[in-house]
């Protein structure tokens, strides 16, 4: 009789491991249904079925599947780990976090516990915390790509640039020629106004043929801030060609390099293409729109222009300021001017241009009292 039990569970336990080599080898080739359905009918095979759940994307029952095997083993590293990373992803970074730190406390010179808990705490929104757990992952496995991107973003987030373009630097030193530690030391030296930096990397990453709109636009900005007026105005030409002809803050910026250049036809063509597109606010481009009549002696122009852009930012005392400037210059009248300045104490009784306001207004007043004693 014993030989007989012995014999049977010999063949139940062939059957099982014969069943669950079957269920292996479907999950290895993607059959995740049929695996599932194979592990569903053993036991102790939680693990298993939450992986293949996990596969199909089913991640409700993956979850489930892991903590009904957690309550026959709640010791494996792996299943834990599996099981922090499917929270992480559904969204649960508390489950995830709880998981991940008991495994840190037992594995602490683990790199990729910590870019996890790294993740965890971006979940959780705590930056601060998150930075502090992506460094020490980068600080035990210097070439771990993914933790020391995660790092450089967060830094540039947080406005850290320096420090981004430093772990960022880190990261080159591995991976030359990575497109996206390049997007984002170009990225972090923008942010630190570092643009001759900026398009060392931009010019790079054109180079390895990752032509955006984002990288096109940042570097015409960058040769902008390098007074490179000549090369900004190529590369927005380019970006207008190429990925958006109607953004009036490119024309506005390509009016700005046209002026430093001279060309002032071209700079008001600008201007005007930016006013045209641009709403509602359009204060600054009918500023910079006067500034380019000042510049071709049309006074007149440069008048009106400026009371446009006085009409769209009334309460802004700069543009009241220059407002009255230009009345200055295009009323030879000195009672038509001192009517402007005195609009201007009434206006703007606290502003920091009143000093200078005062002093024309007083000025003004003696050449007309002088005038009339002739």
């Amino acid at each position: 009789m014993k030989n007989y039990l012995l014999i049977l569970l010999l063949l139940i336990f062939v059957k099982m491991h014969g069943q669950l080599a079957a269920a292996d080898s479907l999950l290895s080739i993607g059959d995740y249904k049929n695996a599932i359905e194979i592990y569903k009918t053993t036991d102790d095979s939680y693990f298993k079925l939450a992986r293949a759940y996990s596969q199909l994307g089913d991640v409700h029952s993956a979850l489930s599947s892991y903590q009904e095997g957690f309550k026959k083993d709640s010791l494996s590293v792996q299943p834990r780990f599996e099981y922090a990373r499917l929270a992480l992803g559904n969204n649960d970074p508390a489950t995830a976090f709880d998981v991940l730190d008991k495994l840190i406390v037992e594995f602490p010179e683990n790199a990729t516990y910590r870019y996890y808990m790294g993740k965890t705490y971006v979940g959780l929104g705590r930056e601060d915390d998150a930075v502090s757990s992506f460094a020490k992952a980068v600080s035990l496995n210097v070439s771990y790509r993914a933790a020391r991107i995660e790092l450089v973003k967060i830094l540039i987030k947080k406005r850290m640039f320096n420090n981004a373009i430093l772990n960022a630097k880190k990261g080159l030193a591995l991976y030359e020629n990575d497109l996206k530690l390049n997007s984002l030391i170009a990225q972090a030296y923008l942010g630190a106004k570092r643009y001759d930096m900026a398009i060392k990397h931009f010019e790079l990453l054109f180079k390895l043929g990752y032509d955006t709109d984002y990288n096109r636009k940042n570097l015409a900005w960058s040769y902008l801030n390098d007074s490179q007026w000549q090369r900004a105005v190529d590369n927005y030409k380019i970006y207008n060609e190429v990925y958006e002809d109607g953004n009036s803050l490119i024309y506005f910026n390509m009016s700005r390099a046209y002026l430093k250049l001279g060309e002032l036809d071209l700079a008001q063509q600008c201007i005007e293409s930016s006013i045209a597109f641009k709403t509602p606010e359009l204060h600054q481009e009918f500023l910079q729109l006067a500034t380019i009549y000042v510049k071709k002696g049309d006074y007149k122009n440069a008048f009106y222009a400026t009371r446009t852009a006085k009409k769209e930012k009334p309460e802004n005392d700069f543009i009241g300021y220059q407002y009255v400037l230009a009345a200055d210059q295009f009323y030879a009248d000195k009672a038509k001017k001192l009517e402007f300045y005195e609009e201007f104490i009434s206006q703007y009784p606290n502003s920091s241009f009143m000093e200078y306001v005062e002093a024309r207004s007083k000025d003004l007043r003696k050449e007309i009292f002088l005038a009339a004693k002739k």
